[in-house]
């Protein structure tokens, strides 16, 4: 249920993102411009590819890897809360996208999903700081090459 809970969350924080980040890209200096559809179809991409890890994780759930993948997941989607979320509406003094649905969301049901990974398996908090920062970097290049993408579809 913690996982469900936290795939919910994602989606609601990546529609808040796919409704205000486009236009709040414009402005800021914390995000390049960028275009509506180019953000959405990565925003897809990547809200589909956390339900395929998560069903992974619920179809196989003592399997080493995938226990690593959903709790990498998961804490690669609460650090992303924390930077650019709450960094970029203190530094702007303003609203910045997602960060209603990461404070309200992400937070609580990550946690719970947190908190459940440390008690169904035998991953530590320190695996999951370690996976969280790695699974953080392969989503960020994985975003910049769905913009790549993205701009060559809707752009050409």
């Amino acid at each position: 249920m913690e996982i469900l809970l936290f795939l919910i969350a994602v989606t609601l924080h990546n529609v808040e993102e796919a409704f205000f980040l486009p236009a709040w890209s414009k402005t800021s200096r914390f995000q390049k411009t960028v275009e509506p559809n180019v953000f959405r179809f990565a925003v897809i991409v990547i809200t589909l590819l956390a339900y395929s890890i998560g069903a992974l994780y619920l179809l196989w759930p003592s399997n080493i890897y995938f226990q690593y993948l959903q709790a990498g997941l998961i804490g690669a989607m609460l650090l992303n809360v924390v930077v650019p979320h709450v960094v970029a509406t203190i530094a702007e003094k303003r609203y910045a996208p997602g960060i209603v649905t990461g404070i309200g969301l992400i937070f609580p049901f990550g946690g719970l999903a947190v908190y459940h990974i440390l008690q169904v398996t035998e991953i530590t908090i320190l695996e999951i700081v370690v996976t969280s920062i790695c699974i953080g970097i392969l989503l960020l290049g994985l975003i910049l090459a769905l913009f790549a993408i993205g701009k060559h579809f809707f752009y050409r």
